[in-house]
């Protein structure tokens, strides 16, 4: 028992790492000039090509009914443009801070679900919001004055309300589609949705050579592909909570990587709104956890 909890602590923990190495990915493409566009239509097109192989050798159902195709196709655009938002704050701001401020999802998700739906919003998620605006405050903290990059964080955060909408047509669109089929398909309509982008503004589906298909085949297996099935496996082993726990390494793998391959300055306010937004995704999981066991 020991050893299948430990083999899912270790699966959920590659999972969050491995998404947080988006940046080591995007920051070199970007550098390079190839469009983010075309990049992401090849990531997500890889992505979902690879799971649906994995899928169909381990004899796992790719069905979907009709009715569900058009709540994947908004849901599709949704995944597309949480990253479109984010890919656009790499260009604004801190790539740590950026890569840290995505996360802030799980809070939206929870305010949506209050205005939207009519769930209450508990102590623990209320906390967890505080939480996470204080952090946002001090990664805008500059010398002596508040001093925000509005426009900045303004992408980054529409980034995190659309993956927050993604989220709440998971749980709320009545889907008959479920676990990595829908991964699958949320990834296949978002390469869709920049197939679409990219005939629109007159972009050739082409990368300037060979190598950059390799590049971004590798950028779509390690953050796409083993985060997702590295995920379902942890579920499987320590249940859905420690996985979601686990998940707060994200940013602080992206943070870690943008010091250390990127250059970016350690300040204070950096380590104190990374901390503060971890403890508002924790409290956030685990105070929905004390809420169900004292349900059942």
């Amino acid at each position: 028992m020991q050893s299948q909890r430990l083999k899912g602590y270790l699966a959920a923990a590659v999972s969050a790492i491995s998404f947080g190495l988006i940046p080591v990915f995007v920051v070199p493409l970007k550098q390079a000039g190839i469009s983010m566009d075309i990049a992401l239509f090849y990531r997500f097109f890889l992505g979902a090509a690879m799971i649906a192989i994995y899928m169909l050798f381990t004899g796992k159902s790719l069905k979907i009914t009709w009715p569900d195709i058009p709540k994947m196709l908004v849901m599709g655009v949704f995944y597309a443009l949480s990253s479109e938002f984010l890919f656009l704050g790499y260009d604004l701001m801190s790539v740590g801070i950026a890569s840290t401020l995505i996360y802030t999802y799980p809070i939206i998700v929870a305010v949506i679900l209050s205005v939207g739906f009519g769930e209450i919003i508990s102590p623990a998620t209320k906390f967890s919001i505080l939480l996470a605006m204080l952090g946002v405050v001090c990664m805008s903290w500059k010398g002596e004055t508040m001093e925000f990059n509005f426009f900045g964080m303004s992408m980054i955060l529409l980034g995190s309300l659309a993956y927050a909408l993604y989220m709440v047509m998971v749980n709320k669109a009545g889907l008959k589609i479920q676990g990595m089929s829908l991964t699958c398909y949320s990834l296949l309509f978002s390469a869709f949705f920049y197939a679409g982008k990219a005939l629109v503004t007159g972009q050739a589906l082409i990368l300037p050579g060979m190598n950059w298909v390799g590049f971004i085949a590798t950028f779509s297996f390690v953050t796409t592909v083993i985060s997702v099935l590295a995920m379902v496996y942890a579920i499987g082993l320590i249940g859905s909570t420690p996985t979601a726990v686990l998940g707060a390494l994200e940013p602080v793998v992206a943070v870690w990587i943008a010091v250390i391959s990127f250059g970016e300055k350690v300040t204070w306010n950096l380590i104190a709104g990374v901390a503060l937004v971890i403890a508002a995704l924790i409290v956030n999981v685990l105070g929905k956890t004390i809420r169900r066991r004292r349900t059942t």
